[in-house]
């Protein structure tokens, strides 16, 4: 029997018995250690006639060493196999915190230390003599049943003859012919190669923390008219809870008093912050920037509106997970042509060139090869600040056609700009940005960050305040060198019984129509002019998207701000098209709508609003600094939070792809040079085995040469 096909055979068994045993799990004793693992995430749900199957102090010493060996595993094989750097990036995101291990991840460990076992066992009957191989046939058996049942299934349900009922074959016959070491080593070789391929390919599940943020441990509410100060689980629906600037809104409500700047981008999409006052609805994971607000409890965690966008990402979490036989349709084809060649050795030379020509087929040594190519990829991408969580992308990406950019957070920077500065009467814009940053000098929201930004860059000297007292609203209130200055929105003037001259009452018309914001300025009672802002654009986005389009992918905006900003940029970057006005679950409304067209999507974004529309795509990619639930949903993240790293994704994708090709191609040719040995000359399982090795030994050096112009290797 063919040791290499051993190996190979029994990776794509423990890799169905890992996947299979997640959904129908048969072991009691597994089961139990799931459940009572510490480390467990609460995914097996046990019954009470398991529990008796096994004694208690049994099942507590089992759970106990399963805690301590999957904390190992995870410690330290596990950073090994996904590279140091890799590794290291994950933390970097998940902020310091350990990965949750999935069921699926639990039991391949098992199995790992299962065929060790056995290896074990085959050394200790050599050495005694003792009865032990029923013990490791019986372990053969065990890891071959989960294949039987999936090729039960392929053949039943999907109605199809696949490859795998032709590896069934070499399987069930190592077992039963007496390779009981070879096919040990198999179920080893076999565990780490699906270990390798949970590690490339890591889906996140989301949770109130990831969506919500980090909840105040105590908020004030309005009880009878006067506030006070409670635990934030003691908040209830109905409750008046008081927010103030620079707090994260924690549930959705109802503002029945007061007036507030709220940044909602993260959420919604748009671009400038919004005013929210009595009678307007407010949600949770926005973010107060100036006032104060009270605001009637509506919704609270899993009801809120960030809370159910979780649940439609953690439904889509079972579309994306690795199915069985996966690792195995890109060689599919060959099954027709292997079972004609071994129908083909029966008439040569009966059975054993029957057999001997279903060992012919090397692409089965691709799926090795290719997890050595990716961890090659996924290495050279970190040492570059890209991080691939799921090495699918690299396999995708080449195929896409159709590339979607978020607009605010992704396009566009999160700070503002001052690009207008309008005046009235003999007002100078020097003399009313001075005012205005004047006024600011002492605020840290983003409207103040970039009136004092523009004003250095002028290099305008700040008059110095009277007083440090501030009257919050939708602005503020100060006194400058005795002259009482206010800065803020239409309503704040109005508020304060200012009215706009009609020259900038045009000018807030034109602002808005292309999706600027204006920040007024008034001195003693008269109004001397407007600040105007807009988001600013990345200085890396123009070049990139210009690299995207000389590569023949058609480019879009898809955003949930409104239309007049998102026509104006995409016109600026010279997109293809624009979507504005985008809810969340439009979005990946939108890019379904595309993929129905045949249509291969590749979406970038970076807010909570944008996370289904990731999970849809069939390429996702968000960047260093988004929302927690954007970076877990994609499956690429940029590191260093820089549109221009996607250039290298895209190349380092293709040398990917070429590699696998490259490795495919030989793998081909050895694999027809082997039959037709097999049928003219006197080649026997010796001379295969030899060709074997030689397509294993060239596709490993194929699979660690550089995927990168430059040469950078792992």
């Amino acid at each position: 029997m063919n040791p290499f096909i051993v190996l190979a055979l029994g990776g794509s068994a423990i890799a169905a018995l890992a996947n299979t045993v997640q959904k129908r799990r048969q072991n009691i004793l597994l089961d139990i250690l799931s459940t009572q693992n510490p480390f467990s995430d609460s995914e097996v749900q046990i019954t009470s006639k398991q529990f008796t199957a096994l004694p208690n102090s049994v099942c507590s010493y089992f759970a106990r060493w399963d805690g301590r060996y999957q904390a190992m595993i995870q410690t330290r094989l596990d950073p090994w196999l996904m590279g140091r750097l890799r590794g290291q990036q994950m933390q970097i995101l998940a902020n310091g915190t350990q990965r949750v291990l999935s069921l699926e991840e639990k039991q391949v460990n098992r199995r790992l230390i299962l065929g060790a076992g056995g290896i074990g066992l085959i050394a200790l009957a050599q050495l005694t003599g003792w009865p032990l191989i029923p013990v490791v046939v019986a372990l053969g058996v065990y890891s071959m049943w989960p294949l039987l049942r999936e090729v039960w299934r392929i053949a039943i349900d999907e109605r199809r003859f696949s490859l795998l009922h032709l590896f069934i074959v070499y399987f069930g016959g190592l077992w039963f012919s007496g390779y009981h070491l070879a096919g040990m080593f198999g179920v080893v070789f076999g565990g780490f190669c699906w270990k390798l391929e949970l590690l490339t390919q890591i889906v996140t599940r989301h949770s109130l923390t990831h969506l919500l943020g980090e909840q105040p441990t105590r908020v004030w509410v309005v009880v009878d008219g006067v506030e006070i100060e409670i635990a934030f689980e003691q908040l209830q629906l109905g409750d008046i809870l008081v927010l103030t600037a620079g707090q994260q809104v924690p549930v959705d409500g109802l503002v029945v008093r007061g007036e507030a700047t709220v940044d909602q981008h993260r959420l919604t999409g748009e671009s400038q912050p919004v005013e929210k006052a009595e009678g307007d609805a407010l949600l949770a994971t926005t973010l107060v920037l100036g006032g104060r607000i009270w605001v009637r409890v509506e919704k609270t965690g899993a009801e809120t509106a960030a809370a159910r966008i979780g649940e439609v990402l953690n439904r889509t979490v079972e579309k994306q997970e690795i199915q069985i036989a996966d690792q195995f349709k890109t060689f599919e084809y060959s099954r027709w042509p292997m079972l004609a060649g071994s129908a083909l050795g029966w008439l040569v030379g009966g059975p054993s060139k029957a057999v001997a020509m279903l060992g012919c087929n090397y692409l089965a040594g691709q799926i090795p090869l290719r997890l050595l190519t990716l961890l090659n990829g996924l290495g050279a991408g970190a040492e570059r600040g890209i991080l691939v969580k799921d090495g699918r992308a690299l396999d995708r990406l080449p195929a896409i056609d159709t590339v979607l950019f978020d607009k605010t957070g992704t396009l566009t920077l999160d700070r503002q700009r001052v690009v207008n500065i309008h005046c009235c009467g003999k007002q100078t814009e020097a003399g009313v940005l001075a005012f205005a940053a004047a006024a600011e000098q002492r605020q840290t929201h983003p409207i103040a960050q970039a009136i004092l930004a523009a004003a250095e860059e002028r290099q305008l000297p700040l008059p110095p305040l009277d007083n440090a007292h501030y009257e919050i609203g939708h602005g503020l209130a100060a006194l400058v060198q005795g002259q009482r200055v206010r800065v803020g929105s239409e309503r704040f003037l109005a508020m304060e019984n200012l009215t706009l001259p009609a020259s900038l009452r045009q000018a807030q018309h034109a602002a808005h129509a292309q999706g600027h914001a204006l920040v007024f300025v008034a001195v003693e009672d008269t109004v001397a002019g407007a600040v105007e802002l807009d988001a600013t654009l990345r200085p890396e986005a123009k070049a990139t998207i210009d690299w995207l389009k000389g590569q023949g992918l058609a480019l879009y905006i898809l955003s949930g701000d409104q239309d007049a900003p998102t026509r104006k940029l995409a016109a600026e970057l010279g997109m293809d098209g624009y979507f504005a006005n985008t809810l969340p679950e439009q979005k990946a409304g939108r890019i379904e709508a595309l993929q129905a067209q045949g249509k291969q999507v590749c979406f970038i974004g970076d807010g909570i609003n944008d996370a289904i529309a990731l999970r849809q795509a069939e390429v996702s990619i968000s960047l260093r600094g988004a929302t927690t639930v954007a970076t877990d949903a994609a499956q690429v993240v940029l590191m260093d939070d820089d549109l221009a790293q996607l250039p290298l994704l895209w190349e380092l994708a293709q040398g990917f792809n070429q590699s696998l090709a490259t490795n495919a191609s030989r793998a081909n040719l050895l694999s027809l040079l082997a039959a037709a040995g097999v049928l003219g000359l006197p080649f026997k399982f010796w001379t295969t085995e030899l060709l074997w090795s030689v397509q294993i030994v060239i596709g490993i050096r194929n699979a660690q040469r550089p995927l990168l112009r430059g040469g950078m290797t792992t």
